[in-house]
């Protein structure tokens, strides 16, 4: 059975905005209209695989492998999605606001929702399961 959540929903609605994006504005360049409609195909994709249990699968997977390992292995896969995040947060937001919210630069940055919410999910996963052991 497929397991719609919170996430499934985000991927589908950053991706709506972005197509958004490219369908409102005239003053798209070919290549950020494809850079733009790659990256919303891309969050559409995890949109469906994030429907699919081998999607949680791989993350209970990845959990059981670290209960034998050493706290700081186990800290580690926790600390490195919330690195990725803020990192990824911060190089966006700054390259957005040094380029004026330009298209180019919101072509530029339109990778960063994908990684944001695949890093976000993971966590939220991982931490059910740690609430439920």
């Amino acid at each position: 059975m497929r397991h719609f959540t919170v996430f499934t929903f985000l991927y589908l609605a950053a991706g709506v905005c972005l197509t958004v994006v490219v369908l409102e504005h005239s003053d798209i360049t070919p290549n950020q209209k494809t850079s733009l409609l790659v990256n919303a195909g891309l969050l559409y994709l995890a949109a469906v695989l994030s429907t699919f249990r081998f999607w949680r699968q791989g993350v209970l997977q990845s959990e059981a492998k670290l209960r034998d390992k050493p706290a700081w292995d186990r800290n580690f896969v926790i600390f490195l999605p919330i690195f990725l995040i803020v990192v990824t947060l911060v190089i966006a937001i700054s390259n957005l606001v040094d380029h004026n919210w330009s298209m180019e630069a919101m072509a530029s940055a339109s990778v960063e929702p994908l990684l944001i919410l695949i890093s976000a999910e993971q966590l939220f996963i991982r931490s059910q399961i740690r609430r439920e052991s």
